[in-house]
């Protein structure tokens, strides 16, 4: 027996990728409000660009926290890297 979710067909592209990819970001970081979460996940069930998408970004996400060590660097550095961004 099919269920219900099996029966729904995804769509194989998105006509709106750019906003959903950045809705994905936010998502990610946690920076999303919960009418952004849940408008992004009521597109995702329908599409499966945006769901490959959240997956890959999730993945990468976790497999950085996971492998990255962080360390204290000097403010003296910080203040570099600063001025650095602010001169692009």
């Amino acid at each position: 027996m099919v269920s219900e979710a099996e029966k729904v067909q995804k769509k194989t592209e998105c006509e709106h990728k750019n906003e959903c990819m950045k809705l994905v970001q936010l998502i990610v970081d946690g920076q999303a409000s919960e009418e952004q979460i849940a408008q992004f996940k009521d597109n995702m069930e329908k599409c499966l660009p945006c769901e490959k998408g959240y997956a890959l970004e999730k993945c990468i996400k976790d497999a950085l926290q996971l492998r990255l060590e962080k360390k204290c660097v000097s403010s003296s550095i910080i203040d570099c890297i600063k001025k650095k961004i602010a001169e692009l």
